[in-house]
């Protein structure tokens, strides 16, 4: 598939670890034939939910060429170029190269303020000392960089940036990138699949997020309903999807309140928000109580999931009717229960 023209839903993988924190490769390779056998467009490791700032150059090559090679171009494969320096940036992109990835994703997170031309000189040279397609990765409570939407028509400009993963709450913002780049072959994605509908009403992309790992068929549902026009049963499903936001958020208020809560700040003026707690762990979880081999290690110095968080995961799953999900271990020969 050309990634210059992806479209639809893109999960973002973990990234599995054993009890004792290495690399489980027999974990990112299950991830990697799920997202094969579900028909996703794409996949994408390393990203936030992969933990890559917690992990080592030599491991993030490791799991994109385990990710790459388990792929074997049955789907692209979105490997990390997310670094603060350009150095280890382009590095990174080089090695998803050399690991068969297609296409790198970027993220620029900030110690000292930079402008907009040195933001577009790091994704240019990325791009073309790299060797591979590059998305923007737009994720501003985390990495602290705060852009306008017409700063996207510049980054949509960038030779071999083709696309962007924007990770906001608000519909608004989402909308003026969408339309700011429409000129443009720039494929702008929502981050989260709770303004897939928006984004696809847009005439955005789709999604790169990893909620489609819990919600496979619900998520392919939604962008099935809007590609036929239905937007009532896609904002029907989108709506019956927030149900799984206390996994993503970590917070144990009542789901009504939590649901009320993103729709409100989605249709709110949009301002950037507090930094956000890592939730891996709960996703981790919720993973492994719907049938996927894996553990809910994640590394330091994030916290191991205590049990009010695996009580309010089970709740969650359990409210949703998510909990278990016989068609993991069916379809996936060999798949191995895992220990929380």
């Amino acid at each position: 598939m050309n990634v210059a023209a992806l479209e639809g839903v893109v999960p973002v993988l973990p990234t599995p670890l054993t009890e004792d924190l290495q690399i489980d490769e027999a974990g990112v390779r299950h991830l990697v034939r799920f997202c094969v056998e579900r028909g996703f467009s794409s996949l994408v490791v390393l990203g936030s939910t992969g933990e890559f700032p917690y992990l080592s150059f030599d491991e993030k090559q490791r799991v994109m060429t385990i990710a790459a090679e388990e792929a074997s171009g049955r789907i692209p494969v979105i490997g990390t170029a997310s670094a603060m320096g350009t150095s280890e940036a382009v590095a990174l992109a080089r090695a998803a190269k050399a690991a068969g990835c297609q296409a790198v994703m970027a993220a620029v997170p900030l110690y000292f303020q930079l402008g907009l031309d040195a933001i577009l000189g790091q994704l240019a040279t990325i791009a073309r000392e790299g060797g591979l397609p590059t998305f923007y990765y737009h994720y501003p409570d985390v990495t602290g960089l705060v852009l306008p939407p017409h700063a996207f028509e510049a980054i949509a400009g960038v030779d071999g940036v083709i696309g962007a993963k924007v990770t906001v709450t608000n519909e608004c913002f989402l909308r003026k990138v969408i339309e700011r780049t429409r000129s443009s072959e720039f494929r702008v994605f929502a981050g989260t699949s709770f303004l897939l509908a928006c984004c696809l009403e847009s005439e955005g992309a789709g999604v790169f997020c990893p909620l489609p790992l819990l919600a496979p068929d619900e998520v392919t549902a939604l962008v099935a309903a809007s590609r036929r026009g239905d937007r009532r049963e896609a904002r029907r499903i989108e709506t019956g999807l927030l149900g799984a936001a206390p996994i993503l958020s970590g917070l144990s208020l009542p789901v009504p309140v939590q649901k009320w809560a993103f729709r409100l700040l989605s249709r709110a003026p949009y301002r950037v928000g507090r930094r956000p707690v890592s939730t891996v762990g709960l996703v981790k979880e919720a993973l492994r109580l719907r049938g996927h081999p894996i553990t809910t290690a994640v590394r330091p110095p994030c916290s191991p999931l205590d049990e009010a968080q695996r009580r309010l995961v089970r709740r969650t799953l359990d409210r949703l009717g998510w909990t278990h999900e016989a068609a993991v271990r069916d379809r996936l020969p060999g798949t191995r229960r895992s220990k929380g």
